[in-house]
């Protein structure tokens, strides 16, 4: 009932946009409406793509993807359990996830758990890295997260399968249904993901005790496309998740966690002329319980956050290298529970975005950004950005921005804990890129250097009491370096890739590295396609880390690596059917990337897959 009525808010809500279709008029010079990218207002910065057949190379959480495919690094409860990126040296709330142009980090803890999202409903994913509060508001310091359903039109019927059980009694089975003609598009997704999750602590006694979990995600979305100068979009996703925080010792709480998180918008476009309008509204909804006694439901606390959301841009095409576009937006969150009660914030922000093509070689391009926000002085945001291409092969890219993430509820309003004091955390930060390309070879270096003040820390007070204060200054600078190749020859394919990253991020006053940082991460990957077979091997480093402020060795999460292997075989017409096996921590690894929670050891799984 409670999905039923949120659901007829949900269309109340957006029932405004019904009439916004615009009469027929005389089209002159008409752009057709394409899905705008968040690399095409991406200049200077850098922006990986991950494209679905990769996605589905990993578990159905959103943690594995990015771990092997990105320089983010993660700390992990143990596997499945809550997750928290560090993109580029800053804090899991540094860094934003956009869920088709929607920001959605928690209004509680002000970040995401990627292992709350299951990637595989996506047709794709933009990770970029760099600041970009000036475009995408609080909280996109150390870098964007962008996640991405494409409605196409004129594909007809497709449908995918995929089955798979692995070691630890882990199900998971994912579908996918699209159906598009000339003007209509349809999507339907779901997965299921269901393990005792009860793997034995490789070179150690014990077994992961009480870390069973599941999850439910369900994708629906569709679009309506009037003439290819006006169209209206509709994208939903529900979540339904429960997971059991593991436990080392018999005498330790059994205890565990319900996720349930909707997300929705409407989304209408048209263009005429040099014209182009883009408007949005937008309905998220999470909500958590927490049982500290897994058989006394009278112990539970939860809370619950909504949120309404209003984005509208009008984009004009002054010539035909400049590009300048006006954005609005207007956000309203509220928010109850056991901890929190009756918290609300209202948020206004006036962006001013230019893109301008000074030779076929060379582009910039300019975004302002002015917020208003509830009891904060937001400060003026601005993203500098420029690239030029000497030759086809050697590009150079430049970068500078100022950012901010405001206090999150927890931080504001926590029973006896929250501050109504705690400044925004505003942070300067700059990059410069090379980019060589060769035929099949394309190499890219960056370095990057974030300079933060009144950084947010929880910090003991008294007794057993923490609170919320503006403390830290830190600067984060470092090196991405990123490699790749595809070679085709006959009926071979092989594409190989690589990435590293250097990270160093200090207090300033102690000079000691932010915990939870490793110096050095590395990345590689290698696919191999010969007639009906694919192979591929995933491999990732991960250097120590220090888990206290002060950098105690003692104490720290020592390196890692870990490989992952996987072969299918592909038969039918067209390939339609596939039978696979995947092996993970196929050296047998002990390690672990957050303090005394063990990590798997070697584990396999067998999948089939379906396409029609």
């Amino acid at each position: 009932m409670m999905i039923k009525r949120q659901l007829l808010l949900l269309f109340g809500l957006f029932a405004f946009l019904g009439n916004a279709q615009q009469k027929e008029r005389q089209q002159l010079d008409t752009v057709v409406l394409k899905p705008l990218r968040l690399i095409q207002k991406s200049v200077g910065q850098s922006v990986l793509n991950i494209e679905q057949d990769q996605i589905r190379k990993y578990r159905p959480q959103l943690t594995d993807v990015l771990s092997f495919e990105t320089p983010i690094f993660f700390k992990e409860n143990g596997l499945g359990m809550v997750s928290s990126p560090s993109f580029r040296g800053t804090t899991a709330q540094q860094t934003a996830v956009l869920w088709n142009g929607i920001n959605v980090n928690s209004q509680f803890l002000g970040q995401v758990d990627f292992n709350t999202i299951s990637p595989y409903h996506y047709s794709s994913i933009d990770v970029r890295s760099g600041g970009g509060s000036s475009q995408f508001g609080s909280g996109a310091i150390g870098g964007t997260v962008a996640l991405n359903n494409s409605l196409d039109f004129k594909k007809g019927h497709q449908f995918q399968l995929l089955s798979s059980y692995g070691s630890f009694e882990t199900y998971n089975n994912a579908i996918d249904y699209k159906f598009s003609d000339e003007k209509f598009s349809f999507h339907l997704g779901a997965n299921y993901f269901d393990s005792a999750n009860d793997y034995d602590f490789p070179d150690q006694k014990g077994f992961n005790d009480n870390g069973q979990m599941h999850h439910l995600s369900v994708t629906a979305n569709v679009a309506y496309r009037f003439k290819p100068q006006h169209k209206l979009s509709f994208y939903s996703e529900i979540y339904d998740g429960e997971r059991h925080f593991s436990i080392l010792e018999e005498t330790q709480s059994r205890t565990k966690y319900q996720d349930q998180n909707i997300k929705s918008q409407l989304l209408w476009e048209s263009s005429w002329r040099k014209l182009k309008l883009k408007s949005r509204a937008a309905y998220l909804n999470e909500k958590y319980t927490y049982f500290p006694e897994l058989d006394n439901d009278e112990t539970s606390t939860y809370g619950r956050a909504e949120t309404i959301i209003n984005k509208t841009s009008l984009g004009y095409k002054v010539k035909k290298n400049i590009y300048l576009e006006a954005e609005i937006d207007y956000q309203y969150t509220w928010a109850d529970g056991i901890e929190i009660q009756d918290a609300s914030r209202n948020s206004t922000e006036a962006q001013l975005f230019l893109k301008y093509h000074l030779t076929p070689n060379w582009v910039y391009q300019v975004h302002l950004n002015q917020n208003f926000v509830d009891d904060f002085d937001a400060p003026f945001l601005y993203n500098f950005g420029t690239n030029y291409s000497f030759s086809s092969q050697h590009e150079v890219r430049l970068n500078f921005s100022k950012n901010y993430r405001i206090p999150t509820f927890n931080d504001l309003y926590w029973p006896g804990s929250g501050n109504l004091s705690l400044k925004p955390e505003t942070s300067l930060q700059g990059e410069i890129s090379y980019i060589f390309k060769l035929k099949s070879f394309e190499f890219g270096l960056t370095y990057y250097q974030i300079e933060l003040e009144d950084m947010i820390r929880w910090l003991p007070m008294q007794g057993e009491l923490w609170e919320p204060v503006n403390t830290d200054k830190v600067s984060s600078k470092g090196i991405e370096a990123n490699a790749s190749y595809q070679f085709n020859w006959d009926r071979n394919k092989l594409k190989a890739k690589m990435l590293y990253a250097y990270t160093k991020s200090e207090n300033k006053e102690t000079g000691y590295q932010l915990i939870y940082v490793p110096y050095h991460k590395v990345t590689a990957g290698f696919d191999y396609d010969y007639k009906n077979w694919h192979a591929d091997v995933s491999a990732m480093y991960n250097g120590k880390v220090y888990t206290q402020s002060n950098n105690k060795s003692k104490t720290r999460v020592d390196d890692y690596i870990l490989v992952n292997a996987s072969a299918q075989y592909q038969f039918g017409n067209n390939q339609m059917y596939g039978l696979g096996a995947r092996v993970k921590n196929a050296t047998d690894r002990s390690y672990q990337n957050m303090i005394y929670k063990p990590m798997p050891g070697i584990n396999f799984e067998f999948f089939l897959t379906l396409n029609l």
